[in-house]
């Protein structure tokens, strides 16, 4: 069962996000344009492997490409093959009247110097903010914490979504970060969690919350949940995994998700929270091209594939909800018996 996405406005939360991550749209259309992908498909509808062919390209990376590009209204997808729309003959296709494209380049030419503007505006020197060459601890710091605070937000949106599900506990929070989620839902509902994190996430996470009240009803464990040998009783009522799959190829998430549903009580309930490329947001898409370029083999998975693995692994009432934001929720049950 999927749920229509709710008509509702755009949280100011997410529109400061998408403010952030303006530069992924832009970064979509350059490489298009690198590769020449508009003109490959100006004789007519190309099948993937066919156009990564004409373009040299990898067919699985350019799979991956080519709906974000839809997503941007400059590509279709039809029976035969992918396809330019009308902006693109228009302004894309080198030789036309109206060809923008080595203007399109030049601003990306532009986009560095823009990094430096308040520096150029500030009447002393700023602090470094985060940098590549950091070492593994602080960009870990940096991370936990930036992604804390996306999850505050987020965790409101899913407690709300989860108001009308008969979930309980105890919770199990597979890779949950600082906990967030779990707190958003110990004070919907009085019972116990267990996050379960990696050790460096765990010991940045008592910093961000150094207050013990801010961890009563919630045990850590620290290691990684592939590996951790849990006891033959041990089972939960709520597991969560939030943001955690699309760091996983299809195999490797397949794998997390039959030994978590494992770890699911009778009538208990898994939580997974993602960006899904086949939803309204188009985050999705762009969140995928993120993991190709900064993982080894994560991608968003889409939620109709969610929902099918969920289903070969036993679990039943299978729901997508999306977020007012711009993720969603797809929920599974173990059968009560």
């Amino acid at each position: 069962m999927t749920a229509p996405p709710p008509h509702q406005q755009t949280p100011a939360s997410q529109a400061l996000e998408d403010l952030a991550c303006a530069s992924w749209t832009s970064e979509v259309l350059f490489a298009a344009l690198e590769l020449d992908l508009f003109h490959h498909l100006d004789p007519g509808p190309l099948p993937l492997a066919a156009l990564a062919r004409e373009a040299r390209c990898l067919p699985g990376p350019l799979g991956r490409l080519l709906p974000a590009l839809a997503r941007l209204g400059l590509i279709e997808a039809g029976p035969e093959g992918w396809r330019n729309l009308p902006v693109v003959r228009r302004h894309l296709l080198p030789g036309g009247a109206e060809y923008l494209g080595d203007f399109l380049l030049y601003r990306r030419y532009l986009q560095p110097p823009w990094q430096g503007l308040a520096g150029r505006v500030s009447d002393r020197p700023l602090a470094p903010g985060l940098s590549r060459e950091d070492d593994y601890p602080t960009r870990n710091r940096h991370y936990v914490r930036a992604l804390d605070q996306l999850a505050r937000v987020k965790a409101r949106e899913i407690a709300a979504l989860l108001a009308s599900t008969p979930w309980r506990g105890p919770i199990l929070d597979l890779g949950g970060g600082a906990g967030s989620l779990s707190r958003a839902l110990l004070r919907q509902q009085p019972t116990s969690a267990t996050l379960f994190e990696l050790p460096e996430v765990l010991l940045t996470a008592k910093e961000i919350y150094p207050e013990p009240a801010t961890w009563v009803g919630m045990a850590t464990v620290a290691g990684d949940f592939r590996d951790h040998p849990f006891a033959e009783t041990e089972r939960f009522g709520l597991i969560l995994l939030a943001n955690v799959l699309h760091t996983y190829d299809p195999t490797e998430a397949r794998i997390c998700l039959k030994k978590a549903t494992a770890l699911l009580s009778p009538g208990g309930h898994l939580l997974i929270h993602d960006y899904c490329p086949d939803r309204t947001a188009p985050k999705g898409q762009l969140y995928d091209l993120l993991m190709l370029l900064n993982t080894p083999g994560g991608v968003c998975h889409e939620a109709g594939t969610l929902q099918a693995w969920l289903s070969d692994c036993g679990l039943l009432q299978l729901q997508v909800m999306d977020l007012p934001s711009d993720s969603s929720l797809i929920v599974g049950q173990r059968p009560p018996c």
